[in-house]
C-alpha cells in the first residue's frame, strides 16, 4: 500500500480516537479534524528529519491545512480592523512551511518582512478607502 493510504487511514483513525476522547471527557475543543491533521504532519515531520519518511509533498499539504485552519480561527476572533493583515499572515505561514521543509530563502524573508512593514504603515496611517477595500476583499459572498 502507498504511504498516502497509510497516512489517510492514520488520520481517520486518529480522528475517531480523538472524538471518543473528547466525548469521554466532555471536551468541546480542540477540533478533532484539526488536531488529527496537525498531529499527522508533526509525526511525519519528525520522521522526515529522522530520515525515516521522505515525502515532503504530503507533509506540506497537511501543514498547509493547519495553517489555513489557524487563518480561519484567527479571522473569526480578531478585531475587524486586524483583518487587514490576512495577506501577510497567509504568506508568512506559507513561507514558514516552505522554510521548514527546504530551508530559509533570505530574499523571501526580506519580502515578507517588507510586506509586514507596509501593512503596518497602511494600518497606522488609516488609509480608510484602501484599508476598507483590503478588508472587504475576502468577505463571505
Amino acid at each position: 500500500m502507498e504511504p498516502i493510504s497509510w497516512i489517510l487511514i492514520g488520520i481517520t483513525l486518529l480522528f475517531f480516537l480523538l472524538l471518543a476522547i473528547k466525548s469521554i471527557f466532555n471536551l468541546k475543543k480542540p477540533c478533532a479534524i484539526c488536531l488529527s491533521v496537525t498531529l499527522g504532519w508533526i509525526t511525519l515531520l519528525v520522521l522526515y528529519f529522522l530520515d525515516v519518511f521522505t515525502d515532503k509533498i504530503i507533509i506540506a499539504i497537511l501543514m498547509g491545512h493547519t495553517s489555513l485552519g489557524v487563518y480561519y480561527f484567527l479571522e473569526k476572533r480578531v478585531n475587524k480592523r486586524f483583518l487587514l493583515f490576512r495577506l501577510p499572515y497567509l504568506l508568512t505561514s506559507i513561507f514558514i512551511i516552505y522554510s521548514t521543509l527546504n530551508g530559509v530563502i533570505i530574499n523571501v524573508l526580506y519580502f515578507i518582512s517588507t510586506l509586514w512593514v507596509l501593512f503596518f504603515i497602511i494600518y497606522s496611517l488609516k488609509f480608510n478607502k484602501l484599508t476598507k477595500k483590503m478588508i472587504a476583499c475576502c468577505k463571505k459572498w
